[in-house]
């Protein structure tokens, strides 16, 4: 039957259209979250550094207090 056959094919079609649009959202969502990710990961890592450079710091100032106790 033609006119099924027509019915099922559009059907198809709108299936593949709607799954490729559900694809491109979920890719789009992916590729900001993977950004996301690195920015929060770049922040982190600033974050530490800074951290340790107090430590740091502080490492020397606690020498240097010692030193001058002597």
């Amino acid at each position: 039957d033609p006119h099924r056959w027509l019915a099922e094919t559009k059907w198809l079609c709108e299936e593949v259209k709607e799954r490729e649009s559900n694809e491109k959202k979920l890719r789009c969502y992916l590729l900001q979250s993977r950004e996301q990710l690195k920015h929060f990961t770049q922040m982190k890592e600033a974050e530490h550094q800074s951290l340790f450079k107090q430590i740091k710091k502080q490492e020397k100032l606690l020498e240097e207090v010692h030193k001058e106790k002597r």
